[in-house]
This record gives C-alpha cells, sequence and structure tokens, in this order.
C-alpha cells in the first residue's frame, strides 16, 4: 500500500467536514460563552443564536467542564433532547453526536443508533464515530452495515472507525475488514488496517495476507457469508428524518 496514495482520500475527506468547521469558524471563535458546564447548558437552553448555542454544544465535549456525574448526566439528557426534537439546524445535529460520543455516557447509545441512518452524511459521520465510544459489541453490526452500503466515503471511514473504536471480538468484523483491505479506496484500505492493528493489538503490516493468515483460526470457524446485510431505517426512523428536514431553516442553520 503506497501512503502518498492516502494523502488525495484526506483531502476529500478533509473537504467533507467543512460544515461543522465553517460553522464553528464563522461564528467567532473567540465569542464568549462561559467556561463551565453550567453556562454552556444555559445558553443551548436560552440562547436564540444557533451559532452560540453550536459553540455551548461543541464546549460540552470536554469532560473536564462538568462538576459532578449528575450534571454530566444532565447534560446527556439534554443533548438528546435537543437532538431528537430535531429543530437545529444539521451542523448543530452533528456536533450533538459527537459531544455524545466524547462525554461518554451509554444513555445516548438508542439515538445514537438511529442517528447512524440519518440522511445527512455530515450527521451519520459524527454518529458512526461516536457510537464506536459508547456502543455496545452488538452495534458492530450496525456500523459494519454502514461501512458496506452507505454510498459517501466519509460515512463509510467513520464507520470503521466506530469499529475500531468499539473492538468488538465478532469473527465477522475481522472478516469485513480483511475485505475492506482489499477494496479499490486506499482510503477505505488504510481505515480498515489501522481498524485491525487497534482491534488486535497487532501489526503485520500492510498486505491483507499476513493479516489473513494470522485470524484464519477463528474466520475457519465462521460460517462463510460474513457480510452484515443492508437493512433500511425503521418507520420511525424515516418518519425522523424527514421531520428534521421539514424543520431545518437555512436561515438559522450556523454559516
Amino acid at each position: 500500500m503506497d501512503d502518498r496514495a492516502f494523502r488525495n482520500s484526506a483531502t476529500r475527506r478533509a473537504a467533507a467536514r467543512w460544515v461543522l468547521a465553517l460553522a464553528a469558524c464563522a461564528t467567532g471563535c473567540s465569542t464568549y460563552v462561559g467556561t463551565t458546564a453550567r453556562s454552556f447548558l444555559g445558553h443551548v437552553r436560552n440562547n436564540p443564536d444557533p451559532n452560540i448555542r453550536y459553540i455551548a454544544y461543541t464546549k460540552l465535549a470536554s469532560k473536564d467542564v462538568f462538576e459532578s456525574d449528575e450534571q454530566r448526566h444532565e447534560a446527556v439528557a439534554v443533548l438528546i433532547d435537543r437532538y431528537q426534537k430535531g429543530n437545529e439546524p444539521i451542523a448543530s445535529r452533528a456536533i450533538i453526536c459527537r459531544t455524545l460520543g466524547e462525554i461518554g455516557d451509554d444513555s445516548a447509545r438508542e439515538v445514537l443508533l438511529k442517528a447512524v441512518r440519518h440522511h445527512e452524511a455530515v450527521v451519520r459521520v459524527e454518529a458512526c464515530r461516536a457510537l464506536g465510544k459508547i456502543g455496545r459489541s452488538e452495534d458492530a453490526t450496525s456500523l459494519a452495515q454502514s461501512m458496506a452500503v452507505d454510498n459517501v466515503e466519509d460515512v463509510r471511514i467513520a464507520a470503521i472507525d466506530g469499529l475500531a473504536e468499539l473492538k468488538s471480538n465478532d469473527p465477522r468484523i475481522y472478516k469485513v475488514l480483511l475485505d475492506a483491505m482489499e477494496n479499490e479506496d486506499p482510503a477505505i484500505r488504510l481505515a480498515s488496517l489501522n481498524a485491525l492493528r487497534k482491534i488486535t493489538g497487532k501489526d503485520l503490516g500492510t498486505e491483507p495476507t499476513p493479516w489473513r493468515k494470522d485470524l484464519e483460526p477463528i474466520l475457519a470457524a465462521t460460517p462463510a457469508d460474513m457480510r452484515a446485510p443492508a437493512t433500511p431505517a425503521s418507520p420511525a426512523d424515516e418518519a425522523a428524518s424527514q421531520s428534521a428536514a421539514a424543520e431545518f431553516r437555512p436561515d438559522v442553520a450556523p454559516h
């Protein structure tokens, strides 16, 4: 594998994240929103400016801002409520997913499982990575589905990153990642390699053959067809996506 080949893909992925970066910069990153979780939550609840709320959502991603577990749980509950209501701009809904992952409270697991099927790719990207941080072993199947069937490269890579964080011992995940090491997309190959390194704690080089040989005893004991089936979003998830799209108002989005 040629590391230089990954640079162009990395550039494309960086461009796909412009929504979040632009939103943060355009608000004026020096805008003062306080220094404590209490002040951030106050802005989330009461500030009419979506740009300021976006900054507050971002600031809540630091675990150091919380004075107690009770306050942390309160923040998670507020973030989940704000996401589920669907009134925030898409960039804010994406950053809410990221912040829930950084806080690390597994009570956000259900909302993230739905968010990985969101109609906007930027939300799916953040949800996949966040789910990897707080999900359960069985959630690897959902991430593998996104990795296999999503039509956006950034989402597929985020799903692989999520699998790396989740560190599921499901042998089907090894098979999916091994197959992805031979994907035509060099970014997918690199992400899959790094995921295998992180999950196994090994470094067997950049070619798939040594990895297949090492994992052969595990793979031999599993069914031949290991690819996770693609499943459509539930009717409830589809309704939530449609509601979010209807409520998204470009005139209040971070810009």
